[in-house]
């Protein structure tokens, strides 16, 4: 079966070579696919003129038929070095089988911003010896790219992966140029598990709602509710949105957390005046309210950063990894909070840490306030 898979990609290969017409419509602007067959991976690619050095000789960011025959070989020696696949020993062995440019219909043989790249990986070891046997690398491989542009659209880079029945999709930028190719299951939990506990703590508005919550004098029965509640919540939105179809624009959405933590900050305040009469309920209630909103920019997050199709293997990983993530960051940051409060009201006092939290809250409105003005200003 391997051999008559590997038989038909090579004739497929040979067919699309053949067909001059179609070759600079293969793919779309920064698009690409690889191809995992038997002991090779088939690689397709659109790479942005800007990305290579030397070429474009008369500087019109564009690449002619005469410059592409000009410079062939150092173009395709700059393909070897800007898209590696790696395995464990290092790079594998790139062949470039195909570059031509990618003109527009209208215009056939016209000298084209992107450059079209077909080429084939062998996974083998490198440095095998010929008598040894061929050893397939499928595994533990990630994939690194360099070929940018200068343009913001040429600042990203989105393949599609595929390998007997698994599909990955990659986005790869300046900032994330190298990514793992169908990772195992522990990987992919890993992952997302870290990436789930970034985005709570990298996100200011995020964590300042969670420290507005934290610091409204629950006992630790009560807090354990809070923070019950808080996770229920942007858990049910999360499967909503990543499951469900439901979908909430960001020019609503980010305003609207900001209003969370207006409204939590408000709230706390307001009990204050009533000498914490207010119903532990009514807290926890606001609380889940707002976590269904803050659910809904975790999940435009994580729909950003999801690389396979859903009700997969993966995804469902990912999904699972993603939220533990978050979860893990909002038990760490109460811990340390709930210390740096019992601290706090050894010395210097319960008094002092009353104070210090009634002032926290008006900071809390006016950083919120300001969000909310910044978010909503841009949507007039």
């Amino acid at each position: 079966m391997a051999a008559t898979l590997r038989t038909f990609a090579l004739v497929l290969f040979g067919a699309l070579l053949g067909y001059t017409p179609v070759q600079a419509h293969l793919i779309a602007a920064q698009k690409g696919t690889l191809n995992f067959v038997g002991q090779n991976a088939f690689l397709v690619l659109s790479v942005p003129v800007a990305a290579l050095q030397g070429v474009d000789d008369d500087r019109d960011s564009r690449l002619s038929k005469a410059e592409l025959t000009a410079h062939f070989e150092a173009i395709g020696a700059q393909i070897k070095s800007g898209v590696q696949l790696m395995g464990s020993g290092g790079p594998l062995p790139l062949q470039v089988v195909m570059l031509d440019i990618a003109s527009p219909d209208t215009a056939p043989g016209q000298a084209a911003t992107h450059l079209v790249v077909l080429g084939r990986f062998e996974l083998v070891q490198n440095g095998a010896a010929p008598d040894v046997p061929v050893a397939v690398l499928s595994n533990d491989l990630s994939l690194r790219f360099s070929l940018f542009g200068t343009s913001t659209e040429e600042q990203a880079q989105d393949l599609t992966i595929t390998r007997d029945k698994e599909t990955q999709w990659m986005r790869l930028s300046p900032s994330g140029s190298e990514k793992s190719v169908l990772p195992g299951s522990g990987i992919v939990f890993v992952q997302y598990l870290r990436t789930g506990a970034l985005h709570v703590l990298s996100g200011a508005d995020h964590m300042l709602f969670l420290l507005v919550v934290l610091s409204s004098g629950w006992g630790a029965a009560a807090l354990l509710g809070a923070l019950t509640c808080f996770t229920a919540g942007h858990a049910l939105t999360l499967v909503a949105c990543v499951l469900g179809g439901v979908s909430v624009a960001d020019r609503i959405v980010e305003p609207a957390i900001a209003a969370t933590i207006i409204g939590m900050a408000c709230f706390d305040l307001w009990s204050r005046r009533r000498l914490h009469v207010v119903p532990a309920a009514w807290r926890l209630v606001l609380v889940f309210g707002c976590s269904l909103v803050h659910g809904m920019g975790l999940a435009g997050a994580l729909q950003g950063l999801t690389q396979w199709p859903s009700g997969s293997a993966p995804f469902a990983l990912a999904l699972a990894g993603f939220n533990v993530g978050i979860e893990l960051a909002q038990i760490c940051v109460a811990l340390l909070v709930l210390a740096a409060a019992r601290l706090f009201r050894l010395h210097p006092g319960t008094q002092a840490w009353q104070q210090t939290t009634y002032y926290g809250s008006w900071a809390s409105i006016a950083a919120g306030s300001l969000w909310l003005v910044e978010r909503l200003v841009p949507a007039v």
